[in-house]
C-alpha cells in the first residue's frame, strides 16, 4: 500500500497546476491512504473515504483541476478493475463542490456578523444591516442575539434596521430583550 501511495502521490504532483496544489498533495496523504484501505471494499465506507478526501482537498485549497486528476492518477495503481472509477470520481467530485459550497456560505455568513454589520450612528445609537442569510432560522436567531448583546455591550440604545424581513424580524425580537429600542420604519 505505501508504494500504491507514493505512486499516487507522484501521479498527482505531476498534476498539481500550482503550489497550493503541491501542498494539498502532501496534506491529503492521510486521507488518500485511508482511500486506498477501503478501495477494494464495496460499502459505504469506501465513499466515506473519498467524500473525507474531497474535504482534505477543498481546506486545502486544492484547484479544481487536481480533483478532477485523483481518480486518474490512482487508476494505473490500484489493482483493481474500473467498475469503481465512476463512483469514485462522483463521489469526489460532489463532496468537493458541497465542501466549497459550505466554506463560500459560511464566508458570507460571516461577513453579516457583528461587528462588521454594525455602524454607530453616535453614543447611543447605531444602524445594522441585517442581511445574514436566513435559510436557517436557529443560524438568524442566533445572529441577532449576537447582534443585540454586541450592541448592549457598546451601549447603544437605539437601532435602525435594514435587511431582509426574516433577520430584521429576529433583530427585533432579540433587541426587545436587551432592552434596545428599534427604529419603526425598519421592521
Amino acid at each position: 500500500m505505501d508504494a500504491t501511495l507514493a505512486k499516487w502521490s507522484e501521479g498527482l504532483a505531476r498534476a498539481a497546476i500550482s503550489e497550493t496544489d503541491r501542498r494539498a498533495v502532501g496534506a491529503s496523504e492521510n486521507a488518500r491512504s485511508l482511500v486506498l484501505e477501503r478501495l477494494g471494499d464495496d460499502s459505504t465506507d469506501a465513499l466515506h473515504a473519498w467524500a473525507s478526501l474531497a474535504r482534505v482537498l477543498a481546506d486545502a485549497s486544492a484547484s479544481p483541476s487536481l480533483v478532477a486528476s485523483v481518480v486518474d492518477a490512482l487508476e494505473p495503481h490500484a489493482r483493481r478493475d474500473g467498475a469503481w472509477l465512476a463512483l469514485a470520481r462522483a463521489t469526489l467530485v460532489e463532496a468537493y463542490v458541497a465542501a466549497l459550497r459550505e466554506t463560500f456560505e459560511q464566508r458570507v455568513a460571516d461577513s453579516w456578523r457583528f461587528p462588521r454589520c454594525v455602524v454607530r450612528l453616535d453614543a447611543k445609537t447605531a444602524a445594522v444591516a441585517a442581511h445574514f442569510p436566513d435559510d436557517d432560522a436557529d443560524a438568524v436567531s442566533r445572529w441577532a442575539d449576537e447582534v443585540a448583546a454586541g450592541l448592549a455591550k457598546m451601549g447603544i440604545r437605539r437601532v435602525h434596521a435594514e435587511g431582509t424581513p426574516k433577520a430584521r424580524a429576529a433583530l427585533k425580537d432579540a433587541l426587545a430583550i436587551a432592552g434596545i429600542d428599534l427604529s419603526a420604519r425598519a421592521v
